[in-house]
């Protein structure tokens, strides 16, 4: 079976379907895009590896699907249980963000006030991801694979979900590190994100992952991804041992979080201007009715700016950078 074909052939709804592969490793469709393989042993870490979450993402979704036929192929062997999915069908063969409303602003229940294909989708992968992550797990991993809109200083980062009183994982931003992440944005309260929502209700290592720019199926070079690619093997097969220290990466907290609150919002940022770009002192980043964002001191950047959004949701985050909190990690 061809994963990624499969799913946009089917991308409403697909039968479920079983089979166990030469090697004993079970594998499980259990419907469009959600796709479970567990290896002939019981395993104690379970890896969850999501994609197109946002349909024009299509980087994320090609590596799964070549994740997926090395183990189909026997050339990646299976120790951990793994989920993958491939979030939004529908838009994806639309090559479109999304086709009501955007999928990783209604996790956490959040879908429960929509009625659109977006909010039903929601909930059929909260469902499928408790059950996934049920019982008494050693360790529970989430990697949400995502491509940027805008290019981006840092080509690979990494958003950390807020973690209310849990401390940050240094052997998983070393593992991150590992995987050519450049950067580490870290949360500063809840949201409607699929990452948070496996990290909070699971406790799951959990992160939302942009790797480099939205194109179009076909267009992606993977040899860009190699290191993801080496680095999500090595949790598949049971090779990665989470003892690193990072060494390297870059930190980022979040300054302010833009709202927008009328229609009369407005970016005052060049179209072609890189997530991550540095301005300085004073800069006027966004206006709306009686507001302005200027930044408070040289060196903030922004990241993930997008102005057409419903009034109330985020448009921009503002961020700087920051050292490690020692105090509020673990390894």
């Amino acid at each position: 079976m061809r994963f990624l074909e499969h799913t946009l052939s089917h991308p409403v709804h697909a039968k479920p379907q079983s089979l166990v592969l030469s090697n004993g490793v079970s594998v499980t469709l259990i419907d469009t895009g959600l796709l479970r393989i567990s290896p002939p042993e019981p395993a104690n870490q379970r890896v969850l590896i999501s994609c197109g979450i946002h349909g024009n993402e299509t980087a994320p979704m090609e590596i799964v699907d070549h994740l997926f036929q090395e183990i189909q192929s026997g050339k990646l062997a299976v120790v951990s249980d793994v989920l993958f999915i491939i979030g939004n069908p529908p838009a994806a063969n639309r090559a479109e963000r999304f086709i009501d409303e955007n999928l990783n602003r209604l996790f956490s229940g959040k879908h429960e006030t929509s009625t659109t294909a977006e909010a039903k989708r929601a909930s059929l992968i909260e469902q499928v991801t408790r059950t996934f992550f049920s019982g008494q797990p050693t360790r529970r991993l989430h990697y949400d694979l995502h491509t940027a809109i805008r290019g981006s200083k840092l080509d690979k980062f990494a958003v950390y979900p807020y973690l209310h009183q849990r401390k940050w994982s240094l052997t998983q931003l070393a593992f991150l590190e590992s995987c050519g992440i450049e950067g580490v944005l870290f949360s500063n309260q809840p949201s409607g994100t699929y990452s948070y929502f496996t990290s909070n209700e699971f406790g799951a290592h959990s992160f939302t992952l942009e790797l480099g720019k939205v194109r179009k199926f076909g267009d992606n070079d993977l040899s860009n991804f190699s290191a993801v690619f080496d680095g999500l093997k090595r949790l598949i097969s049971g090779n990665e041992s989470f003892q690193e220290m990072p060494r390297t990466i870059q930190t980022f907290s979040v300054v302010e979080e833009v709202i927008k609150r009328t229609e009369a919002f407005q970016l005052h940022i060049d179209d072609n201007a890189e997530n991550f770009t540095e301005f300085c002192q004073g800069t006027l980043l966004a206006s709306d009715v009686g507001y302005e964002y200027r930044t408070h001191c040289d060196g903030e950047r922004f990241v993930f700016p997008i102005s057409n959004v419903p009034c109330g949701q985020r448009a921009m985050l503002v961020v700087a950078p920051t050292s490690i909190p020692f105090t509020h990690t673990e390894r």
